[in-house]
């Protein structure tokens, strides 16, 4: 096995973990926002984690073969 075929054998299990861990972040963020009791910018900020994050659970979903569009 080329050390070529190895890397593409070992990514989706990497591509798993690292969508695992987005969706933590995403979801811990959305409770904070949700709880409230931050001034405007901090809660921008917030929301716009939000939105890269779930852009980044996008592509790691369709990376995967297993996003769906709602």
């Amino acid at each position: 096995m080329t050390s070529r075929m190895h890397a593409a054998v070992c990514l989706p299990l990497f591509d798993r973990s690292e969508l695992d861990r987005v969706r933590a972040q995403r979801e811990e963020l959305l409770k904070r926002l949700q709880k409230g009791g931050r001034d405007a910018r901090s809660r921008i900020r917030m929301e716009q984690r939000v939105i890269n994050l779930t852009a980044e659970q996008v592509r790691l979903e369709s990376k995967l073969g297993i996003w769906r569009p709602q």
